[in-house]
């Protein structure tokens, strides 16, 4: 995430960053003075590619600093696209908006518990759908 949690307060990339050059600057500052200008040139060296470096990482990982809204939010949201469900719920939902009649949902139900237990006995796991077959 890019956010960081610091005595109770969020702070964002940008905050972070401007936080990290204030204090990349008192350090070179005081290494000019107390060590001379090749330690200060060398630290502001290792400071500028360590901040790129951050840079690169952060825009890598998205820098999407929205917090993942859930599986119950998902839900209420209307612009959820139906891949971002199970293929259980969105059947649900399809029915339920009157999209497919009661034998086709039936039908749609039984393949997708027949594909589980298929994926079952192959070993391949089905975390996302969890069904058993009723009697």
């Amino acid at each position: 995430m890019a956010t960081g949690n610091t005595g109770g307060r969020e702070y964002s990339l940008v905050e972070l960053f401007a936080i990290k050059f204030v204090l990349a600057d008192v350090l070179i500052i005081a290494l000019l003075l107390l060590a001379g200008p090749v330690y200060a040139i060398a630290a502001t060296a290792l400071i500028v590619i360590g901040g790129l470096g951050l840079w690169y990482l952060a825009g890598r990982t998205g820098g999407d600093e929205s917090p993942d809204p859930g599986p119950d939010r998902a839900l209420e949201d209307p612009e959820t696209t139906a891949s971002e469900t199970d293929p259980v719920t969105t059947l649900q939902e399809r029915y339920a908006a009157g999209e497919l009649s009661e034998a086709e949902f039936e039908a749609k139900l039984d393949r997708l518990i027949e594909s589980n237990e298929r994926a079952d006995s192959a070993g391949v796991e089905t975390d996302d759908l969890s069904l058993e077959r009723r009697g």
